[in-house]
């Protein structure tokens, strides 16, 4: 089983994972990391880093963050250029909870991201034109 992990900006990450946990109750391998106002990058860096090493049990690790070229996901991202993480982390941006709800449930190998993400995307709807209100 792959580990989850979000990143965010600001709390976001620690919301998420309340949030799902509140549908899911307590999840394996699953965990956040939130970059602080005035955080230095060194240390969210190699907080990134633990957080992986301890969600990896062997099968690597999904990293949800919060926004696509955005600090936590260029610092993740840029883990891609090494070769001791480069087989170990899948990382998906633009998270939100219908996305990271599916993937929770489903935690496979053999994930289709391109279909994950389109759970995703399906999830942001205009509801007043769904209800025509």
């Amino acid at each position: 089983m792959k580990g989850i992990l979000l990143i965010s900006h600001g709390k976001l990450a620690e919301g998420m994972k309340d949030t799902l946990e509140l549908f899911s109750g307590r999840i394996e391998q699953f965990d956040a990391l939130s970059l602080s106002a005035g955080q230095e990058i060194f240390d969210f860096r190699k907080k990134l880093s633990q957080k992986i090493d301890s969600l990896d049990k062997g099968e690597g690790v999904v990293i949800f963050c919060d926004l696509a070229f955005g600090t936590p996901a260029n610092i993740a991202a840029k883990m891609l250029t090494n070769d001791e993480y480069k087989s170990r982390i899948q990382i998906i941006t633009g998270m939100n909870l219908p996305i990271i709800l599916e993937y929770s449930q489903l935690r496979s190998k053999d994930v289709d991201f391109n279909e994950m993400i389109s759970v995703g995307k399906d999830g942001i709807i205009n509801l007043n034109e769904r209800l025509n209100i």
